[in-house]
């Protein structure tokens, strides 16, 4: 399968089996489920790792954190890129549940009616730069995500190490 960086797809159950304990995963929506979407991007560094950032549909629930935040912080949050229009719905991009993964784990692209979903491209530079934020202050040592990146990285490239 070839990967496409800038769209959605899936993941297998397996992935989030051995590493939720760890990381604390978003789940799959019952067992066999193709639930949570994730959007999808190559690491700069090493094409073979893969960034998901889970996609969700409740808006209305995450505009209102996002109000908060903002308010708190007197600026935009990194947490979230809010989006008008994916296949004709809202949709919050959750960017503090950002992991890596490798190709092994997707089970396939996310497609309504057969057809491959497109992000607008200035969904997809918000999502890259926050993310480059994300990275940037990880590499610093803090940790900005709810997984613990610099540990999850280590664990996927030890993976890739041994494939």
């Amino acid at each position: 399968m070839e990967i496409k960086e800038g769209k959605l797809y899936f993941i297998k159950d397996e992935f989030i089996d051995k590493y939720n304990s760890k990381y604390q995963l978003m789940k799959n929506k019952d067992k066999g489920s193709k639930r949570p979407t994730y959007f999808c991007m190559r690491d700069i560094h090493n094409r073979d790792m893969l960034w998901f950032i889970p996609m969700s549909t409740q808006y209305d629930k995450y505009m209102k954190k996002y109000i908060e935040i903002k308010e708190k912080i007197k600026k935009e949050p990194n947490n979230f890129v809010l989006a008008n229009n994916i296949a004709g719905r809202k949709a919050v991009f959750l960017l503090q549940n950002m992991f890596p993964t490798i190709e092994k784990y997707i089970i396939e692209e996310y497609k309504r009616n057969g057809q491959s979903i497109s992000i607008p491209p200035v969904i997809v530079r918000e999502i890259e730069e926050k993310a480059r934020d994300i990275f940037a202050l990880t590499k610093r040592g803090f940790i900005v995500t709810f997984t613990n990146l610099p540990e999850f990285i280590k664990d996927i490239k030890k993976e890739l190490m041994n494939k």
